[in-house]
């Protein structure tokens, strides 16, 4: 079993991609491209729908990032334990099937991790092709406050040859 599996959930359209850059940026400063074990995953899904309900029961801790839209300032980072997202409406996810389907999907099937946590960024624009000024600045909060939560989950540190990594 994957012991930490970080999963960016986004699409190619604007805000919406930050999942995926935040995931490769988590990679990019801590990991080689390519890992030889399997304790810790990083990949990138295209909206949370099924295919995030599959691997919730892969690993013991499961980080997932994602846009998302509650009302907040553009950039404002949010941490959301199971519970929370559970509790969460789908207006909280830009995709149809959101996060707390995902996870009463896998609850019902007995799929869900021991710890589960969303770091979502609040989204400014889901159209166009690149980042908004606003969400590309919390970038280097959200790696910062990502690499914190997993320096306490391994006391040992990152190793570096820990890294399962998928693409998109």
């Amino acid at each position: 079993m994957i012991r930490i599996a970080i999963i960016g959930l986004g699409s190619s359209f604007g805000d919406d991609r930050v999942g995926w850059e935040v995931a490769q940026a988590v990679t990019s400063a801590h990991w080689p491209q390519n890992g030889e074990h399997n304790r810790i995953r990083v990949e990138c899904l295209d909206r949370p729908g099924p295919a995030v309900v599959g691997r919730l029961g892969e690993a013991d801790c499961v980080i997932l990032i994602d846009a998302m839209r509650s009302g907040a300032p553009a950039g404002t980072i949010r941490q959301l334990g199971i519970d929370e997202i559970a509790a969460a409406s789908s207006t909280h996810s830009s995709h149809g099937f959101g996060l707390a389907q995902a996870i009463a999907l896998a609850r019902a099937l007995d799929s869900l991790p021991r710890q589960l946590i969303l770091f979502g960024i609040e989204a400014d624009s889901f159209s166009g092709d690149g980042l908004s000024p606003p969400v590309k600045a919390a970038i280097p909060g959200l790696v910062a406050r990502i690499t914190e939560h997993l320096l306490a989950l391994t006391p040992e540190g990152l190793p570096a040859r820990a890294v399962q990594r998928q693409g998109a």
